[in-house]
């Protein structure tokens, strides 16, 4: 096997670029460091020059995507009803912008998790403190300047919306439900967006 020429930095981006297109056509327990380096046509030998373990590669990869957050904006920047639902949106169209890339990490973001939970919260962690927290911020912000429902349980709210929307991309995407029903995901976010400002307005 003839390796192409590659700076390291460039070699090693390719090695986690080839082991996450393998996680979109199968399940990461059964990919071996041999099909990584032969996706990443290189040696085995020469893929254990850069990383000593897939689990190091996974971890890699996990972490890069650490760095690649959705639109956030800080609370007392959303002064508005207007800007507090185009924030909500952008967010949710990030979420939502699904590229065989981002559909493999999501994969190998549920299996990692599974296998032994400390993964799924950090993520649930960052969620909470990050976009859950500025939704909780302005919806509390509205009940004082918007004339938001006073009688809502805002921690519940948030999450139900959040969730609604969560899910059903990965039933669509990750558990290949589209092949049984489809789903504009597009349509999903703004309903699912209309119905969540009907509770906060107690409509």
């Amino acid at each position: 096997m003839v390796a192409t020429r590659m700076k390291k930095e460039d070699r090693i981006q390719h090695i986690l670029d080839a082991t996450l297109a393998l996680v979109g056509r199968k399940p990461m327990e059964s990919i071996r460091t041999a099909e990584i380096a032969k996706e990443s046509e290189i040696s085995e030998g020469a893929l254990f020059k850069y990383f000593t373990s897939k689990s190091e590669i996974i971890n890699h990869i996990l972490a890069q995507y650490e760095n690649k957050s959705h639109p956030i904006t800080p609370a007392e920047k959303i002064t508005t009803v207007g800007e507090f639902r185009v924030f909500i949106d952008d967010y949710l169209s990030s979420l939502i912008n699904m590229t065989p890339e981002r559909i493999a990490y999501l994969r190998l973001l549920l299996q990692v998790s599974m296998g032994n939970g400390k993964l799924g919260g950090i993520k649930y962690k960052q969620v909470k403190d990050g976009f859950w927290a500025i939704l909780e911020d302005r919806i509390k912000y509205g009940q004082s300047h918007w004339g938001f429902n006073q009688n809502i349980d805002i921690r519940i709210q948030i999450r139900l919306f959040h969730f609604s929307v969560l899910m059903f991309l990965i039933e669509q995407e990750i558990f290949n439900a589209k092949e049984i029903e489809s789903f504009e995901l597009e349509k999903v976010k703004l309903i699912a967006i209309s119905n969540f400002f009907d509770v906060l307005q107690g409509a």
